[in-house]
């Protein structure tokens, strides 16, 4: 990782920590007891993530990001006051975090895009995660992609 873009790593953890803090949110509101395994469960894949991307720059010798952004709060605090407001308020989550996963998901593909050798492994790892939940949230939201 010795070829690291330090900012172009650091808005893809920026982005996770947004992303996990929009689960966080979402944890305490939904009511539906499998949703909130499911979404523990990303939750946990997300940290990891946002951990081994800290641990590869560190360990690069660079800084990692420790904060979202924000533009991410601002969104969260938007999501927790629409979806409150919606009839079915599981599903108005559900499609909230459709969206904003598929904004992470395309920013690791475009960072892979412009990776060297060692950081397209690295986030190959990570994006393979992020599918997953791709899958997870999208089955639920009944859509394929966002």
């Amino acid at each position: 990782m010795s070829h690291v873009r330090v900012p172009r790593y650091n808005a893809l953890i920026r982005r996770g920590i947004d992303d996990r803090d929009l689960y966080r949110r979402a944890l305490g509101q939904v009511r539906e007891p499998g949703l909130q395994a499911l979404l523990q469960e990303n939750l946990h894949t997300l940290d990891a993530l946002i951990a081994d991307l800290q641990k590869q720059m560190h360990s690069s010798g660079h800084v990692p990001a420790r904060h979202g952004t924000l533009a991410g709060a601002l969104r969260s605090a938007l999501a927790e006051l629409t979806t409150g407001a919606s009839a079915n308020r599981d599903a108005a989550w559900i499609h909230c975090l459709a969206r904003n996963e598929c904004a992470l998901l395309r920013r690791f593909e475009e960072q892979m895009a412009h990776a060297s050798d060692e950081s397209a492994r690295v986030l190959s790892v990570q994006l393979s995660r992020l599918h997953g939940i791709h899958s997870d949230i999208h089955c639920l939201a009944g859509t394929t992609h966002g």
